[in-house]
């Protein structure tokens, strides 16, 4: 039986609340451990559970090292870099610059160093541009003949920056890199993969300024004709359209070529051949 006292230093005393049980709360200082994980993941559009089962790590393992509460040691960057699309430094280099891989030779038609496939096989070599902003989002091509000598000697590695991830129109003027289809049977075959000069024609047709001095390849090169010249109406429109200076791109599976990328950075022998 409890006494009008001892009634009065219960109530007088403080009783705290019961902690419940649940998540930890998250954490929102800096990671222990600096990583790319979650950049070089999202960039390919994929989840941590994809990552996960195509390393053989767990889902909960992965997570962990996205967040930086672990650090990735050689063994786990060797799992990872496969499904991630980089090379073993990237992830082991923390928060430095990561690397962009060689997906294209660059060649022309004519050239006796024609490549038998103009895209590299996977898994790409990986170059290190860097502090180069945004360089998740580039892919490199190699130079390996003198399709490109007025500029660059072969072995010039460019970088490129896709039309997609710009964050401004194409312009004439502008370094890019060309891929040009060759029609046949079934589906369309890469002919050749050149640099050069964006430009328009007088008709306003889109087109590429080689930069070389190889006379078997042409000046000028068709990326794009225009609806004008297509259609034979007034130059009009058409001359109007070949003065200005941005170019609203978008790829047309008809087009009879494909702009890549703009050049964005260059490495190795750079200078004309």
């Amino acid at each position: 039986m409890i006494c009008s006292d001892q009634m009065d230093t219960l109530s007088s005393t403080q009783i705290s609340p019961m902690k419940t049980r649940g998540r930890p709360p998250k954490k929102t200082g800096p990671p222990r451990y600096a990583s790319r994980l979650r950049e070089l993941r999202q960039r390919l559009g994929l989840s941590q559970q994809e990552v996960a089962s195509t390393a053989g790590i767990s889902s909960a393992y992965y997570g962990a090292l996205e967040r930086g509460d672990k650090r990735i040691n050689a063994d786990t960057a060797q799992r990872l870099h496969i499904p991630l699309r980089c090379s073993v430094s990237d992830l082991l280099a923390g928060s430095r610059g990561i690397s962009v891989p060689v997906r294209f030779m660059i060649a022309a038609a004519e050239s006796e160093n024609r490549p038998g496939s103009f895209e590299r096989p996977e898994p790409h070599e990986m170059v290190q541009p860097g502090r180069l902003h945004e360089a998740e989002h580039c892919f490199a091509a190699e130079i390996v003949d003198h399709s490109a000598n007025r500029d660059f000697a072969p072995g010039t590695v460019l970088l490129l920056r896709p039309p997609s991830a710009l964050s401004e129109p194409l312009r004439r003027g502008m370094r890019v890199v060309v891929r040009f289809f060759h029609e046949g049977e079934g589906e369309r075959a890469t002919y050749e993969i050149l640099y050069g000069i964006l430009d328009r024609n007088i008709l306003g047709d889109l087109v590429l300024i080689t930069r070389t001095q190889n006379r078997l390849i042409p000046r000028h090169a068709l990326i794009r004709a225009t609806a004008f010249s297509r259609a034979g109406l007034a130059q009009s429109p058409a001359e109007e359209l070949a003065r200005d200076e941005t170019i609203d791109y978008r790829h047309s599976p008809d087009d009879p070529a494909e702009i890549l990328g703009i050049v964005v950075y260059a490495m190795g022998p750079v200078g004309p051949a």
